[in-house]
Order: C-alpha cells, then structure tokens, then sequence
C-alpha cells in the first residue's frame, strides 16, 4: 500500500451573483467395494494432496491489481490519495480428506471419500534408508508418533526409553514407492516422544512420555522453539501433566466444538484406548469414553460435501474407525493397514491429517 499524502485538494470558491445569494455544493463517494492393497497407486490424474502456498500474486475473482493510483473521498470532500491497492491473494487451497500413520518402515496413506468420509484406498510405501529408521529392537517397543505440518508434509518420531529419533518427508507419496526420510536427529534431553501435533498457526508440540510410558510421572506437553527442521530441538514446557486427567497420552488430536468447527485446543487425547475431551493448556477435561487404541484425529466439515466434521481413531489391529465425536459410537471397520515386515503390532502408531484453518487455543508464547 502506497503512503497516504495529506495535503487536501480544496475546490475553488467560485462567488458569482447570484439572486438567491446562496450556492451548492455536492459531495463524492466511492461506490462399497473398496480397492485396498499394500502397494496400490493412486488413480490417474489425481492432484496430490500436499498442500501449498498459492502464488501471493494470483488474483481473486474478477479483480485485478490497478496500476493507477487509487483515491477515497471523505465525507467532507477531502480526497485522499491511498497509492496502489493489489488484490487480497486467495485463499490456500483445500488439501483432500486424508490420513497417515506410519509403523516400522511403512509409510501409510488412506484417502478418504470427500462423499461421506468411508476409504477410497489405502497406500503403502516403503522408507529405504539406509540405516534405517529405528523400530523394535530385541523386544523393546518403538512407538511411532506423527503429524502433518503447515505445509502438507510429515513430521515423525520414533520413540523408545531414552531416545526419540525425528525425521521429515517433505513430499508425502500418494502413489505406492521407495521414500527416503530425511533424518533430523535425536530428540534433545533423551526423551521419549509418544505424541506429536500441530495447532493452528503451524507450531509444532510434543508429548514427553516421561519416567515411564504407562504412567503420568514425568509427563509434559512441549511445543518447539527452533528450527527444528534445522535440526535445532530447542522447546519450552507448555503443560506439566503429571496430575492431569489423562495419565499418559499417546496420541493428539484436533477438538470439535459445540457448532461442530475444528478447534486446535480443548482437543481429543488418547491413552490406550481410553479417550479424553482435553485441554492441553491445563491438562483438565473429560472421559468421553474407550474406543481405537493408540491413533486419533478429527479432519474439518470443510474438507467434506456435507460440511461435517470427522473423527477417527486407528486399533492396535490397524483398523480405521470413524467415531461419534459426543458418544464415540463407531464405525464398522473402513480399512485395516498391513502387517510390519519385522512383525509386532500393525497399529502401533498415531494418526495425522490436515488441520484446516481455525483459531489456536494454545497460548501465543
């Protein structure tokens, strides 16, 4: 916007007899058959579902920027010079409906219907690092905690007593392939990091497992504070939730409000399949209930034709359910994910997708 000059532009006083001996003067205004296999592309022609920034000089509508200087007239004649005014960019675009989880070396990609929210299909690729990522060990259990930054891509961590292993996939595949991570590094401090989530204005939060993964001993949310895609872990404590209502969170999840909104913060927590109505910032709320295992997330109305929003929760036996988000009254099974080459529990692991546009309930820090 250009900087508005104040001098005024007066009209002249034309005085002319006149027999009435008066003048006028006028003011200006502005005027079901569901196609499931572990390696299983994506239909033809499909748009991907990372989301991005929309070029910021896109126009809206049928505007377009102005290359003359533009002008508003006040009430008293005044006219103003405000410069150039460009066009709004428009909004971001909206993602598909979708979920991801991940477990051992398998990245898991569940299309939804934008319909009614059933599967269209689940894909499966496969992490190729070499080393590979962390997983269970000699019986130790690895949880596999993830979330869906800003920008579309993943952020994961793999956890175990002692070490907490973050990586990213900037481009998530939606067609079944060979990926490679990239590795950031080990979590600072040695903690174990079970769950992971994004609020509204992109920042990312931890939940420190602490003494134990079973109980509330220990347990704090952490939101960072670095670039941590940088490889600086740097956070500050959000909540200590050692006397919270949940005793041990294994996953996080967006809230859905009164009005049915997405909300960022109260949220949905879940601890082993007992699942809470839960407010990050004071570690109070409300047992709604037991259903799922390890995995919940709730995806906003806008994302679907009927404009409702969505709740889902993922079994330790990887089957998706979608839940009553007020009585959590399921679903039948919309898919189960496949079994982990190195054997264990198909659905040890959180679920992630999209946070459509809403306004944070987490303190700004």
């Amino acid at each position: 916007m250009g900087v508005m000059r104040t001098p005024l532009v007066l009209g002249l006083a034309l005085v002319a007899a006149c027999s009435s001996g008066s003048s006028e003067s006028e003011d200006s205004e502005a005027a079901d058959d569901l196609p499931l296999t572990t390696a299983m592309p994506t239909s033809a022609g499909d748009s991907g579902t990372t989301v991005g920034m929309p070029d910021a000089t896109t126009s809206m509508g049928t505007g377009s920027s102005s290359s003359a200087a533009d002008t508003t007239a006040g009430s008293d004649g005044n006219v103003f010079d405000v410069g150039n005014v460009p066009d709004a960019p428009p909004p971001r675009p909206l993602p598909e409906p979708q979920l991801w989880y991940t477990i051992d070396d398998l990245i898991v990609y569940i299309e939804l219907d934008p319909a009614d929210g059933t599967v269209a299909q689940l894909v499966t690729s496969t992490i190729s690092n070499v080393p590979p990522l962390i997983y269970d060990v000699g019986g130790t259990i690895t949880f596999n905690a993830i979330t869906m930054l800003d920008d579309g891509s993943l952020l994961g961590a793999r956890g175990l007593s002692g070490q907490t292993q973050l990586y990213h996939l900037p481009a998530p595949p939606t067609m079944a392939s060979d990926v490679a991570v990239d590795v950031l590094g080990d979590m600072d401090d040695g903690l174990f990091i079970e769950g992971l989530y994004t609020d509204c204005d992109g920042r990312v939060y931890l939940m420190d497992t602490g003494v134990h993964s079973s109980t509330a001993e220990g347990n704090r949310l952490l939101r960072f504070t670095g670039d941590f895609l940088g490889g600086d872990f740097s956070y500050e404590v959000i909540t200590d939730l050692m006397v919270a209502v949940a005793p041990d969170i294994d996953d996080m999840a967006p809230g859905i409000d009164a009005m049915g909104a997405v909300v960022d913060n109260p949220g949905f927590a879940i601890d082993s399949g007992t699942v809470y109505e839960f407010d990050y910032t004071t570690g109070t709320g409300n047992v709604l209930g037991a259903v799922g295992t390890y995995g919940i997330h709730a995806l906003g109305g806008v994302l679907f034709d009927d404009g409702v929003s969505r709740l889902y929760v993922l079994t330790l036996d990887a089957e998706l359910l979608e839940v009553d988000p007020v009585t959590l009254a399921p679903s039948p099974v919309l898919v189960v994910g496949p079994a982990p080459p190195g054997g264990g529990p198909p659905g040890l692991t959180g679920i992630t997708g999209p946070l459509t546009d809403c306004v944070t309930g987490f303190p700004r820090g």
